[in-house]
């Protein structure tokens, strides 16, 4: 495992831990899970923990979706 998907799995394990407690921070969980990607779409846009950070981010959209 390297660094990137390092951060991409510590942030997905960390927005799950915030959103079981406190779901109502959904919006915000989001909106910096959606920074990292655009950034990673910059530096590292072939990376595979491109992939899995965008199937997390539509889970979540699916998980909250209302």
């Amino acid at each position: 495992m390297d660094k990137i998907e390092e951060i991409v799995d510590k942030a997905i394990q960390y927005t799950d831990d915030i959103l079981e407690k406190a779901p109502r921070h959904y919006q915000v969980a989001r909106e910096g899970l959606e920074l990292m990607r655009d950034n990673l779409k910059i530096g590292a846009g072939d990376h595979e923990a491109l992939r899995k950070l965008e199937d997390y981010l539509n889970k979540l959209g699916r998980r909250f979706a209302n």
